[in-house]
């Protein structure tokens, strides 16, 4: 692997981009990002796809609840995926206990080989950080997507010979007992620790650290350090120093030094905690991007969830999505309409105008007693970030753009595409 892995494999006057609107509020999410982008004037020709609780439920009403062909996922998403340059998605519903049903994200990550979660924290202007003194935060977390415990490698009821495999499974023998394989490759921790390095390297950050529990869980998390220090040794040239330390003093050290950090690589599950942790520090995941990335695919999705109870009525936080639309942009190469997005909106956390922020904001960082009565919607926070990208998105051309944008995220089931 050479180069930053984080950039398209062909850069393009124009480009092609696949977009789902999710479910429940990921569809209120969605019209602000594209309004936002509305207003940058993007060489991007849009796609629509479906995935997620909305396609499983008409995939059940097309084919009946049991048939093996109902998904979360139609076919059509697949080969729109296939035949895009990046995907910009947002949040999904996943419930639990129902019957057949798989989760959206998780097969995409398997199906596309979207080995990378990539998870920045970066502190926000008018958000800061909930440490004291306010320290400067700029961590982008590197997660294994497709191994550890996601692999999905269970069993319930434990086959009989399973019991014979291990010694430690001795005492457990005649209990009825649940298992999970934490698999590593070699091939799957590799790829992700030259990633974070070659990452690093492009954009001229000194250190790397890979955080583990190699003390305890000695053949995965052993594995893991033996590669990175390994790794390691090549990028000293560059001026990169890696690190490895243990995961539960890396949650410790982000509370005390997260300027400390620079780079962080780790594998599914303890990435999945320390990222979460990341974004808590720097505003909470609804200013969460993520992006899931592999060698032939790309798929951008906020980190903060659906929010059933707020469904279609436009009063979500639409930071996530819109940072999330950010990084996509970055991915294609777009970095000055990326530098823009980022820009304008910390000048509207930043001024807090009456009209502007979102009932979040004004409760979780402005204190605000009457947050919900002074609250803006998803759309007006968008809207507003949008103006200051571009002054002129007003009257007319900012009505005709929320019109499009809501047809393009229209969320009746006859709006949606798969399963046709």
């Amino acid at each position: 692997m050479s180069g930053n892995v984080l950039k398209v494999k062909e850069q393009k006057d124009r480009y092609k981009v696949c977009y789902m609107s999710g479910d429940d509020s990921g569809f209120d999410m969605m019209e602000g990002a594209l309004l936002v982008l509305e207003s940058l004037n993007l060489p991007i020709d849009w796609v629509r796809a479906d995935l997620g609780w909305c396609m499983w439920e008409k995939s059940n009403k097309k084919f009946g609840e049991g048939d093996a062909r109902c998904n979360t996922v139609p076919p059509e998403t697949i080969e729109t995926i296939r035949n895009t340059d990046a995907t910009l998605m947002a949040a999904i519903t996943s419930k639990a206990g129902v019957k057949g049903f798989k989760s959206a994200i998780l097969q995409m990550r398997q199906l596309f080989d979207l080995y990378i979660n990539l998870r920045p924290a970066k502190t926000l202007p008018g958000i800061g950080t909930p440490l004291k003194g306010d320290p400067n935060i700029d961590i982008v977390l590197f997660r294994e997507n497709t191994e550890d415990l996601y692999a999905a490698v269970e069993f319930f009821p434990l086959p009989e010979e399973m019991f014979n495999l291990h010694k430690g499974m001795e005492r457990f023998k005649g209990e009825e007992v649940a298992v999970s394989w934490r698999v590593f490759s070699k091939k799957g921790c590799e790829r992700i620790i030259r990633a974070a390095f070659e990452y690093a390297k492009a954009t001229g950050r000194k250190t790397v650290h890979c955080c583990n529990k190699a003390n305890v869980i000695r053949e995965t998390d052993g594995m893991m350090k033996r590669i990175f220090l390994e790794v390691a040794k090549e990028y000293e040239q560059y001026g990169i120093k890696g690190i490895e330390e243990n995961a539960d003093a890396t949650a410790m050290w982000l509370i005390k030094n997260p300027q400390d950090y620079s780079v962080i690589v780790a594998s599914n599950v303890f990435g999945d905690i320390l990222s979460d942790e990341g974004s808590q520090l720097t505003g909470g995941l609804g200013f969460a991007p993520s992006g899931n990335i592999g060698k032939d695919a790309a798929l951008f999705e906020p980190s903060s969830g659906s929010v059933p109870k707020y469904a279609h009525q436009y009063k979500v936080n639409p930071s996530a999505m819109i940072l999330t639309a950010k990084m996509m942009l970055e991915y294609l190469g777009l970095d000055d309409a990326a530098k823009k997005i980022e820009k304008a909106l910390g000048e509207v956390l930043v001024e807090s105008k009456p009209g502007t922020l979102t009932y979040d904001v004004l409760r979780d960082f402005r204190g605000d007693p009457n947050w919900e009565k002074n609250a803006a919607s998803t759309i007006e926070m968008a809207a507003a970030i949008a103006q200051k990208i571009d002054p002129a998105f007003s009257g007319a051309k900012l009505d005709a753009a929320k019109e499009k944008v809501h047809k393009m995220c229209a969320w009746s089931e006859g709006d949606l595409v798969g399963f046709n």
